[in-house]
């Protein structure tokens, strides 16, 4: 099944190749960031701690700009940091935001602020093989950002939403900086 995803998604980029890569901000859209997210988890019960985290912050997009001011995409964000355990080990976490996106561009590629939200769903897992992870709820992203140069731009987000596991509720937020580069 993974092989076959893979391939396809493979196939779509290899389709988009005439549409992409010329440019001008319009046509199919890839891109991704690198850079430090901070990370919060509350469980809704009373009494209990707040778990905050700082780590490294990850963003992803792919889609396509209609204009050159507008894309659509999907988007995925998230901050990987690393938690103690009861046991005296620790596990690496991720949580994030992942579902589709709305970018609006403010001047032409290469020299313009930018704005975007979205609306999907909010993760929580291990990347350790001992820790399953929550089931998914809703979530929403805000960010911003300016792009500095053709592809080359500085990226900030605000992300919330809600986990849960046979137990408890979680409420998670994130806010993460990136420098991220996008082809178009």
């Amino acid at each position: 099944m993974k092989k076959s995803s893979v391939f396809l998604i493979f196939l779509m980029i290899l389709a988009a190749q005439s549409f992409a890569f010329d440019g001008n901000r319009k046509g199919f859209v890839l891109g991704g960031g690198l850079g430090i997210g901070h990370a919060k988890v509350s469980v809704d019960v009373s009494g209990a701690d707040d778990l905050t985290n700082t780590g490294a912050a990850i963003n992803f997009v792919i889609g396509y700009a209609w204009d050159e001011q507008n894309m659509i995409v999907f988007l995925r964000d998230g901050v990987i940091y690393s938690e103690k355990t009861i046991h005296g080990g620790s596990i690496t976490l991720v949580q994030g935001f992942g579902g589709i996106g709305y970018y609006h561009y403010f001047g032409t590629a290469g020299k313009s602020g930018f704005i975007t939200g979205g609306f999907g769903l909010q993760d929580w897992t291990s990347l350790d093989d001992d820790y399953e992870s929550n089931d998914v709820g809703l979530g929403l992203l805000i960010g911003g950002g300016y792009e500095f140069t053709r592809h080359v731009q500085l990226y900030a987000s605000l992300s919330f939403g809600k986990t849960s596991d046979p137990i408890f509720d979680y409420n998670h937020s994130q806010i993460m900086v990136t420098i991220s580069a996008v082809a178009f």
